[in-house]
């Protein structure tokens, strides 16, 4: 008998370290049913308006305390006391789950308002880096940036940056994040998992970004380049194939040492040159000269040309033989890098420049 109470205590003592928040409110409870029992016996009343008596009007008057029982007025302040305490822990509870539950991105989260913004779906130990460079970029092009990925924490603590926890390849939760009104989607893929699976959930991703918005512009981390065919077919825009890259640019620079740290600058938006594509309107200084020409115009602005995009057509491939024409996916565009055939400008093109600021107009 006695080891069986010791067991209790014990149990009851785990359940105290363990679980305090209830433990208090039972013990509570304990007390105002023993309020409520004292009221009953002095008075002769019922259960039911014994705890009404006791239980605090917050709309009117607190209880009723008019007794000449001193047992039945300790119990009823008592009683209101306990039941004040029980409301307050419970309510101080329930919002706090609902704060966290809200600032982790859970589902009652509010959609987001922003338009023309970029959708970051996914998240890997690159994915700071890429957020401080486009809060860099947004500097002047004014995007907002949203993060949709399965994680229980916010992955970066700028407030700039608007958080939604969820599966990115889930239809729902990229309507949350605005898909419909989005510019751009980044697709970081997932280091930690084999190469194969994480293409799987790329292209699982941009499956159904595409279905929700064609018109959205999709940059996707591929891990396996052999896998480059499968996004393609889902209209993925641009993809960067991790094994790819890597390997050309370490080649790259061993033969031509210092290209990585090239390439590296101009990769980052927070000081220095960076690449940009302008597609506005081109001046009379541009239209109509030729791609050299062009050069030595820009030049004197301290801007670099590198390439060029225009409409595709088969006139065109055959005029620039001589050159790599990489065309557009979805579209009758193409871009020629440095072309060294001969090439004039045209209104409608978009030029691709080094400069240190985003061309205002060229």
């Amino acid at each position: 008998m006695i080891s069986r109470w010791r067991y209790l205590i014990w149990l009851a003592w785990r359940m105290v370290i363990h679980r305090p928040v209830l433990s208090i409110l039972l013990v509570l409870i304990f007390i105002y049913f023993g309020a409520i029992l004292v009221v009953m016996a002095s008075e002769g009343i019922s259960f039911g308006s014994a705890a009404m008596r006791i239980f605090p009007a917050f709309f009117g008057e607190i209880g009723q305390v008019e007794t000449p029982f001193v047992a039945v007025q300790i119990s009823m302040i008592v009683g209101i006391l306990v039941s004040i305490t029980f409301l307050a822990i419970i309510t101080a509870k329930i919002t706090s789950a609902l704060i966290e539950f809200i600032r982790r991105g859970g589902s009652m989260a509010k959609k987001v308002n922003f338009s023309g913004h970029t959708i970051i779906c996914g998240w890997n130990f690159q994915g700071e880096r890429v957020v401080k460079e486009l809060l860099s970029a947004t500097v002047k092009q004014q995007r907002g940036i949203v993060i949709l990925a399965k994680s229980d924490q916010r992955p970066v603590k700028d407030e700039r940056v608007e958080f939604i926890n969820g599966d990115p390849s889930q239809d729902g939760n990229l309507i949350r994040a605005g898909i419909e009104r989005a510019d751009s989607v980044i697709v970081l893929t997932d280091f930690a998992k084999g190469t194969n699976e994480a293409d799987a959930e790329a292209l699982m991703i941009v499956l159904a970004v595409e279905s929700l918005n064609r018109k959205v512009h999709t940059c996707v981390q591929l891990m396996n380049s052999a896998n480059r065919t499968h996004l393609e077919h889902a209209h993925a825009d641009e993809i960067i194939c991790v094994d790819q890259m890597g390997g050309s640019l370490v080649v790259a620079s061993a033969l031509n040492h210092g290209i990585s740290h090239v390439v590296a600058g101009l990769l980052t938006f927070d000081k220095g040159s960076e690449f940009y594509r302008y597609g506005r309107h081109l001046s009379e200084a541009i239209v109509g000269k030729d791609f050299t020409q062009a050069v030595q115009v820009l030049a004197q602005k301290h801007i670099i040309l590198l390439a060029v995009e225009t409409d595709y057509s088969e006139e065109l491939r055959q005029e620039m033989s001589a050159d790599v024409i990489y065309k557009l996916p979805e579209e009758d565009r193409a871009i020629v890098v440095n072309p060294q055939s001969r090439y004039q400008i045209r209104q409608g093109d978009a030029l691709f420049v080094v400069a240190e600021s985003e061309p205002a107009e060229l």
